[in-house]
Order: structure tokens, then sequence, then C-alpha cells
């Protein structure tokens, strides 16, 4: 398995445009010259993606298996529970999940948790070791997993496999879980007993925008743009994608609508001189292209021109393998009775929207 080459979708990425080598502060991540999916440094008081703390408890709500919780520097974030015996005012380990989006909070699970493409990490608690029940259906079987497991994760830590994992080469997955253990085991505060705080504190801040970018596109080669005026062009690219019209080089259009709600997306195909038959994998790509970039999240549906039932089989099982580009790992359900293509995405990274706005704030 050691020499075994990583051979993970290109379409992840295949270059990443850099403002700093060592410490970047932005990070574009290209594929065949285009922009697929945009990390930047966010101010402080936003909580970090995969960064640990330890929260206060504020409130819960049960019913809704949710609880109000505070950190070190008085964010407020939301935590996802189930029947653990949370009080108000105790003080629990948590993991930021997502970023804030509109007027909610970021999200967190409770517990330390290192999250990647391919696994879930849990420090010191071995008894979880799963792999998906997809795992059957694999390329790679249960035994084989099992094996991956024990030889690259010490005894002391648990871990989930994700789905994307089972086809994807070991050394791909081998790769990945290294740089999370690396990350944690190098934060000293990390190995300090977490009933012992006293008070909301910051256990690990979470993998830098290098690291996480090696994460989401691991074959991906780095190139420096120093200058703002060699980022021109990234910036005219994420200003077209918070368009809510988007014409693709084979004169597809797309349309895109955001509410609270949901999101729409509509198709038109008329301008093209292809057939939509022919259409259909230029389409999958760029529609899952640009959900990644602009950070769709939540309920999406798609209305794309009639096709046959043959053709919507096709095109849902387009929809699935370019979706796996996308480390929020959207589930795509299939076409719904109105005939529009149904999925969900995890809430994860801000809008690509909300994000600009926050960097260009202080220009």
């Amino acid at each position: 398995m050691d020499s075994e080459e990583i051979s993970s979708p290109s379409y992840y990425g295949d270059q990443l445009i850099l403002d700093n080598e060592t410490s970047p502060s932005k990070i574009a991540i290209m594929y065949s010259g285009r922009m697929v999916e945009f990390l930047s440094i966010l101010p402080s008081d936003i909580p970090q993606i995969g960064s640990v703390h330890i929260a206060r408890i504020q409130q819960t709500f049960k019913q809704h298996k949710l609880a109000n919780a505070q950190l070190e520097d008085g964010t407020k974030i939301s935590l996802r529970i189930s029947n653990e015996p949370l009080f108000t005012g105790s003080l629990v380990p948590v993991t930021i999940t997502s970023e804030p989006w509109d007027n909610k909070p970021a999200r967190a699970v409770l517990g330390a948790q290192l999250m990647g493409r391919y696994a879930i990490l849990f420090p010191r608690t071995p008894h979880i070791r799963r792999i998906s029940k997809k795992s059957v259906k694999s390329k790679r079987g249960k035994i084989t997993l099992a094996h991956l497991i024990d030889e690259a994760l010490p005894e002391s830590y648990g871990i989930i496999i994700r789905r994307q994992a089972l086809d994807a080469p070991a050394s791909a997955i081998k790769q990945e879980i290294k740089i999370l253990l690396d990350d944690w085991q190098g934060c000293s505060a990390s190995h300090s007993k977490f009933d012992w705080c006293s008070t909301p504190k910051k256990i690990y801040s979470g993998l830098s925008l290098l690291q996480a970018s090696k994460i989401i596109a691991p074959l991906a080669k780095s190139k420096i743009f120093k200058d703002e005026n060699e980022w021109q062009g990234i910036y005219d690219q994420l200003d077209y994608a918070n368009k809510p019209y988007f014409l693709t080089e084979q004169k597809v259009g797309i349309w895109f609508e955001t509410t609270q709600g949901l999101t729409a997306i509509d198709i038109d195909s008329a301008g093209s001189k292809q057939s939509l038959s022919k259409l259909m994998p230029h389409i999958a790509e760029t529609l899952f292209s640009q959900i990644r970039l602009r950070q769709l999240s939540g309920a999406v549906f798609m209305d794309m021109p009639r096709l046959s039932k043959a053709d919507k089989k096709k095109f849902y099982k387009l929809c699935l393998s370019y979706a796996l580009s996308d480390i929020r790992h959207p589930d795509i359900y299939g076409f719904g009775p109105a005939g529009l293509l149904e999925m969900t995405v995890r809430r994860r990274y801000m809008t690509l929207e909300n994000r600009m706005k926050l960097m260009f704030a202080d220009v």
C-alpha cells in the first residue's frame, strides 16, 4: 500500500494559487484553469472549522437536539446534541463544524473530532471504529479498510471512514490521516485533560489553510501570487460566481436563486448548438463546480430541460460522480415527483458572497 500512487479524481483541484508559500491567507483551488473553491482566513471572532474548544452550555433544547454554548472569547455557537445529560453552566469539549451563515451562529458537535475528506478521527475515543455501511458495494472491502485503519491509526484514536474513502487509494487515506494526526499532536494544548478545565478555553486551532487545501485537493501543485495585480483574474472569477446568472463555455445558461430555505437552479440549454443528451456531462460538471465554489448549502432543487427516463438515470449517475469533488458530501436523491433533481448539501463554509464581503470589508 505504501507504494500506491494517490489517484484521487483530478477535479478535486489540480493547482493551488497562494498568496504566501508557508502561511497563506487566501487560496484559490483551480481545476483546468477554472476556480472550483476559494479559502480565506476569516476575522478572529468567527470560530474556525475544525477548531476544538471547551465551551460553556447556556441553554439546551432537547426536543430539537440542540444547545446554545459560549466559547472562551464570548462567541455564541449552536451545538448539536443527542441524549447527553447536559446542564446549564457545564463545560464540554466541542468541535466547530460549520461557519456562521445568514443570522445563524457557527455550529459544533460534542467532543474532539479531526475532520478530513476520507475520515473523521476521534482522539482518546478508541471504541469508535466504523466504516460506512455502503462499503459492501465498494471495490475495497471492509477487511482491506480495517487493515488500513490498523496500519495507519494509533490505538488511542477512534475513526469513522467516510463514503468518499470507499474507492479511494489507500495512500490518499493514509496521507490524510497523517496530516490530521501530525497537526493535532503538534498542538501542546491538545494533550491536556479536557475535564481539568475550569473555564472555556481553545484546545486546538484546526488546520491551517495550506493543510486544509492539501486535504481538499491532494494532487494539486502550488503557485504563488504575491502581487495583488496577479490576483485580479481570481477576483474576476469570484465576482462572476456571485452573480445569479452563469453562462458556460458551451452556451448553457444556469440561473441560481437562493432563499433562506433552499436554492433553486434552472438550466437553459437553448443557446447551445449541442443536444441535451451530449451536454449532460458538461452540465453536471459545471453545476457541481458552481455549487462548490458558491458554497451553496441546504436543500437544492434543479430544473433540467425535459429528459428521457434513460437520460435521467445517466444524468443522476453523472451528478453522483461530480459531487465527490465537494468535501461537504452532497446527498443526491434523484428526480422528484415535480421532475426536479433534489439534493441536500451540508452546511460547512459560509456562502462565497458573504466571505467576499468580509474579505473586502476594510478595503
